[in-house]
């Protein structure tokens, strides 16, 4: 089927230029394209069956585009026409990838490429056919030149010099069609020199780029082509943008000042694919913009001389669309973003500034283990902080994987756009998942500074880069220098704003950094350089002290999986075997229905199954006030008008009965308010019960209902007592004033984080616990603090597991209790998560 072949070869301007020159480079231009040109009309739409066509007829148009966009092609030497000739036909051949190499790929065995197809296959949904596409897309310039090395070497000669060839040089020129301009300016020249003739490398390849995205129309489209492969999602949308635009003629020239323009005209139904061809135009203004400064000072003939804002002329049916557009000012977003609204306190812009650090050091660790030999020295991750009063320099410092130029005008310097979340980053698949996830993080320094100075260098590369920013200013310095000695990331604060946030006190600082990192693996150093002082930050997930008697250490590791760290318990209480051991810590009474209140003399002859409902005893517990208090009860009642606030004050001061009912009645029990009209109670039991028990007559009460949850081992000689917390409640069942949780997430304190499991025992309880997750599938919230409620819910359910797990396998329990408690978890533990071992 032939497609789109509007175009010959010999009707191409340039092509017609260099016959008329006599040019000797064109017999094995002919040669190339008779090469190339089923590859390109008839591979690369078998790869990307639903990709917009990177045929032959792409290629000529991209030759005819470049004819115009130069001042005058006539003016160019002929290696260079040469050169745009050829890359605007070989630039996309990359896509063209063969069958074996898509059989390697797959089996991710593929050398040319250090992304796994796995990888990128995740990434898509699991999508095979998608991830292929996305996968030879994003390295189709490296291919074109690997074919062009590989397969074109001996036809690219330079003429009368056999030995002599431009591979190399065009073979760079189209990779740098997928390049920032950045990249451009450093790997390509301006001025090369091979036998008789000259080109401009970083001239040929702006041209080029400008070329392949002004090749959008009908021809690229044809609508009948776009009906029948009816190409499907991102794709889809693709084809109807192009389809947009109806004029050929891209290019016009202003008679008066001799300025050209780039014009677009159309026609939209579609008010959505509209926006998105808005968004592609100013892809081509950036690219214009980008192209002009880059042969700025360049010689005459490398002019372009542009009007850089196309014209846009499109047409609507059915809708009306405007030039308005949504818009964030800069000061009030990153004064929003850097503030305590969201971070809670200004000294926490150090924990962002230090988790950087960690996740940058972590990343470098891991790849730096994946090509270590044997002999050769390890990577030791480094994080200083070293504060300087005589500089007034407070700086933050490691040796992680720094930032490329990429990384820092994509991510750095785009406010919430995480380099973490992106997909270059993403497709290296790391074990190790950064903590920082939102693209803001490094606002919060101005928390800590009205000024900051960030110096880094990628590891990979020998260019180090310095960018100054200021507090509320959107502009920004960037230096680059080549400097290989320089590692890692610096930051560096105004000394007297950072210290101020920690009231003046260094120590302050070294407490800060203590608390809120976990150290293990990395060298952490505060340093006083005032004082030539330096102190190691430490602190460990792992137990370095001995255990003092009677606690019992229970290790994450042994029950779950990308969980670190460990809880120290100790038994607290015994399984309960007869009825006088359930601690009501109040006097005892039981209903009776025939005698009412009776008070029981002896606990232990009462059969507990008598009492409990499924896992709950529910009883009365009322406060009697007695003589002794009646008065400062009365004075409090007149005072307050509310029973219940007195009760509470006066808690110790009352004497509390607890009443018992058989297990049939308990559901009848409520919450009661006792005053003189009160006869009944409940059922038989009266007022007048209390006062023969010691309650005042002219005193107030209430009858409260509690419950005490026991989970059956055997039918009236074993339980094993439970608390369960009611949703509403906020029950921290282990909390003690001196007992130590925390929970850490890649090594950095959540420090707004609250356990609260629903079900636990009661015959033990916890010292203390410290918790470091390390799985990627846990992310906290936006200021760090916390995470959202759904991973709080599985938190707190799979550590509750875990530390139920580990008092089964280290409690000292006989037989039936152990196998008491395996019930219990069976029970309330019963969802197996991918989290356990």
């Amino acid at each position: 089927m032939n497609i789109d072949t509007d175009y010959k070869l010999d009707d191409i301007t340039l092509i017609k230029h260099l016959k008329d020159i006599n040019s000797p480079f064109v017999p094995k231009i002919y040669e190339v394209y008779e090469e190339v040109k089923d590859i390109l009309n008839s591979r690369v739409q078998f790869v990307f069956p639903n990709y917009t066509l990177h045929n032959t007829g792409h290629s000529f148009r991209i030759m005819e585009y470049m004819s115009k966009l130069v001042s005058d092609y006539k003016l160019l030497d002929e290696l260079e026409i040469t050169l745009l000739i050829y890359a605007a036909l070989l630039h996309d051949i990359g896509m063209a990838i063969s069958d074996k190499d898509i059989t390697a790929i797959k089996a991710d065995d593929f050398p040319f490429c250090d992304i796994k197809f796995s990888t990128m296959k995740k990434l898509m949904g699991g999508n095979e056919e998608l991830a292929l596409q996305e996968y030879v897309r994003r390295i189709h310039a490296s291919l074109s030149g690997k074919y062009i090395i590989e397969e074109l070497k001996e036809k690219l000669l330079i003429p009368k010099l056999a030995a002599l060839d431009f591979a190399q040089d065009l073979a760079l020129i189209c990779e740098a069609h997928t390049w920032d301009y950045d990249r451009i300016k450093t790997e390509l020249r301006t001025h090369e020199i091979k036998g008789d003739y000259k080109f401009n490398s970083q001239f040929i390849a702006a041209i080029l780029r400008l070329a392949d995205i002004l090749d959008i129309d009908g021809n690229r489209t044809p609508y009948n082509l776009y009906k029948l492969i009816a190409p499907k999602g991102i794709s889809d949308d693709e084809w109807k943008q192009h389809y947009l635009i109806s004029n050929n003629e891209k290019i016009t020239v202003d008679d008066r000042t001799q300025q050209k323009k780039i014009v677009f005209h159309g026609k939209s139904t579609n008010a959505s694919i509209h926006r998105k061809l808005l968004i592609y135009i100013g892809w081509v203004k950036d690219e214009l913009i980008n192209a002009v400064s880059l042969v700025k000072g360049m010689i005459p003939q490398y002019n372009l001389v542009y009007d850089t804002t196309p014209e846009v002329n499109i047409q609507t049916e059915g809708y009306t669309f405007s030039d308005y557009k949504m818009t964030l000012e800069f000061k009030a977003i990153s004064s929003l973003l850097m503030g305590e609204k969201i971070y809670g306190s200004r000294t926490l812009g150090l924990r962002e500034l230090v988790q950087n650090s960690i996740d940058s050091c972590k990343i470098r660790q891991e790849a730096e283990k994946l090509k270590w030999e044997f002999g050769e020295e390890q990577y030791q991750p480094k994080i200083k902080v070293i504060l300087d009063k005589d500089k007034n320099q407070a700086i933050i410092k490691d040796n992680g994987t720094g930032m490329s130029i990429n990384i820092i005008k994509k991510h750095f310097l785009n406010i919430g756009v995480s380099y973490y979340n992106s997909t270059d980053f993403l497709l290296k698949d790391f074990n190790y998942r950064p903590i920082g996830n939102f693209g803001i993080g490094f606002l919060s320094c101005f928390m800590l500074s009205n000024d900051a100075k960030v110096t880094t260098r990628d590891y990979g590369s020998k260019y180090k880069y310095t960018i100054e920013l200021e507090k509320g200013n959107e502009y920004t310095s960037l230096t680059q220098a080549e400097d290989v000695r320089f590692d890692g990331t610096e930051v560096v604060l105004n000394y007297s704003d950072f210290i101020s946030v920690f009231n003046n006190d260094i120590k302050e600082v070294h407490g800060f950094l203590s608390q809120y990192f976990l150290t293990d693996g990395i060298v952490f150093e505060l340093i006083d350089k005032s004082l030539t002082k330096s102190e190691k930050i430490v602190q460990s997930i792992a137990l370095t002290e001995p255990l003092d008697k009677g606690l019992i250490k229970i290790d994450f590791k042994d029950y779950l999986k990308e969980v670190e760290g460990y809880a120290l318990i100790k038994k607290k209480r015994p399984f309960i075997k007869q009825f006088d051991e359930i601690d009501f810590d109040e006097i005892l009474y039981k209903y009776d229905d025939e005698k009412g209140l009776v008070e029981i003399v002896e606990p232990a002859k009462l059969k507990i199954d008598d009492y409990i409902n499924g896992t709950e005893l529910k009883y009365f517990s009322i406060p009697l006030v007695e003589s002794n208090v009646e008065d400062d009860f009365l004075n409090g009642l007149n005072f307050t008008g509310d029973v219940d606030e007195v009760i509470t004050k006066m808690e110790n001061e009352l004497t509390w009965v607890s009443i018992i009912v058989p297990k049939d009645r308990q559901e009848e029990l409520a919450e009661t308010s006792i005053d003189r009209n009160t006869v009944y109670i409940f059922d038989n039991l009266e007022t007048r019960d209390l006062h023969q028990i010691g309650h005042s007559k002219d005193c107030e009460t209430k009858a409260f209902v509690k419950k005490i949850t026991l989970f059956e081992g055997r039918k009236n000689t074993l339980y094993l007592p439970f608390n369960k917390t009611e949703r509403d409640h906020k029950f921290y069942w282990w909390k003690t004033s001196d007992s130590k949780q925390y929970l850490f997430m890649r090594s950095v304190l959540i420090k707004d984080f609250n356990f609260d499991i629903d079900v636990s025992a009661s015959i033990f309880e916890i010292s203390s616990f410290i918790t470091n997750i390390t799985s990627k599938k846990f992310i906290p919230d936006i200021s760090r603090n916390n995470v959202d409620a759904e991973t709080r819910k599985i938190l707190n359910y799979i550590i509750g597991k875990a530390i139920h797990l580990g008092a089964r396998d280290n409690l000292d329990l006989d037989k039936d209790e152990k196998q008491t408690l395996e019930n219990f978890i069976r029970t309330y533990y019963d969802e197996k998560t991918e989290y356990e071992i």
